[in-house]
């Protein structure tokens, strides 16, 4: 048998990766359909079309290119796993528990905060509720547990407010604030978590990646191919830092997990479900504060998302807040931005007006909160 020609034989390869890539992207799609979809047709055209220098040169530029990105897709993996291991090893552990998964370390010095003996990015506290205390568990993902701002996040900005509206009566609001969870793993945190302190009130705080189903410990990736993807979302970022709000920083994959049932039903309702059984059953008002991104001008499709996930927190009987429009509808995004210009993680002012936010929303929806 005669061996096939070394053009026809790498278009043979680049036929099968690209038909792989696409195969890849059947479930959900990233922009590595674009790459599988050109393969494809390179390869294809390889195997069909007379081959000529330039076509053989198109082929081995296709060939080198892919190798490239193999070897940086591998290399990323490699490096990737190592930080989140050693991110879990110092930070968190995991646990039995498959919905919850992982939850932080107690005692633990995390940046300027340190943990409590419970795990909690707060203060020392009680199982025991003290006499007359309103006690609010107070969950969410890196945003309430954000380490660098252990005293001034959201949850523990809320407490004075609370207490002030209550007469100086004493209140304690409970962070159970873990980074990286979504909504789905906040609802478990309330069910065997909150509970055992007997909370009065919750309040959820919802950031925009809040859907994705599998956000791990840290460090996680998205897209089907690493490598490729951090190329991507450095171009997108590049060109929405020169042309501004016409451009989506996150190339809509923001918006996919919204719209994605694996995404929106099985992790966004499906825990407000479990929460709203849990409030039902205890009698507890919920408040959902929903965090926008941090970015201006703001792409239109995230107002939509915001008014979404408001309306969905209201359809469920909870208290929803929009804080693009409660909180800083009127602030000069330089403002809330910490110097890093973090687009998910505002700085303590942030927190302090989306704090006096769920606080006013919420006692104006249940005024026996501040009696």
């Amino acid at each position: 048998m005669t061996p096939p020609a070394p053009a026809r034989a790498l278009a043979v390869a680049l036929a099968m990766v690209g038909v792989g890539v696409i195969y890849d992207n059947l479930g959900s799609r990233d922009e590595s359909l674009a790459i599988g979809v050109v393969l494809a047709c390179l390869g294809l055209a390889g195997l069909v079309l007379r081959e000529t220098p330039r076509l053989r040169r198109a082929l081995e530029a296709a060939a080198v290119l892919t190798l490239v990105l193999a070897g940086g897709e591998a290399m990323v993996r490699r490096e990737n796993g190592i930080a989140a291991r050693a991110y879990a090893d110092r930070t968190m552990h995991f646990v039995d528990d498959p919905l919850l998964r992982y939850e932080m370390k107690p005692d633990l010095a995390c940046d300027k905060g340190v943990t409590n003996a419970f795990g909690m990015l707060d203060v020392p506290r009680a199982l025991d509720k003290p006499p007359d205390t309103l006690r609010v568990a107070c969950l969410g993902d890196s945003v309430g547990g954000d380490c660098s701002l252990p005293l001034d996040n959201t949850c523990a900005a809320l407490e004075p407010i609370l207490r002030e509206a209550r007469g100086d009566r004493p209140v304690e609001v409970l962070n159970f604030s873990v980074p990286g969870y979504n909504t789905m793993q906040e609802a478990r945190a309330l069910e065997v978590k909150a509970l055992r302190f007997a909370p009065d009130a919750v309040v959820v705080l919802y950031v925009v990646n809040d859907p994705a189903p599998e956000l791990a410990i840290s460090h996680y990736l998205p897209g089907h191919f690493k490598f490729e993807h951090l190329l991507w979302s450095g171009a997108r970022q590049a060109a929405w830092k020169i042309l501004g709000g016409s451009i989506d920083p996150f190339g809509g994959l923001l918006v996919q997990l919204h719209e994605s049932p694996q995404s929106w039903d099985a992790v966004v309702v499906a825990g407000f479900d479990r929460i709203q059984a849990v409030a039902d059953s205890r009698r507890m008002p919920v408040a959902v504060a929903v965090f926008p991104l941090f970015i201006e001008p703001a792409p239109p499709e995230y107002r939509v998302i915001y008014t979404k996930v408001t309306r969905e927190a209201e359809r469920h009987g909870f208290t929803g807040v929009d804080l693009s429009e409660a909180a800083f509808k009127d602030e000069p995004l330089a403002a809330l931005l910490k110097p890093s210009r973090d687009m998910i993680h505002p700085n303590a002012r942030a927190h302090h007006l989306a704090a006096a936010a769920i606080a006013r929303a919420l006692l104006e929806r249940h005024p026996e909160l501040a009696r």
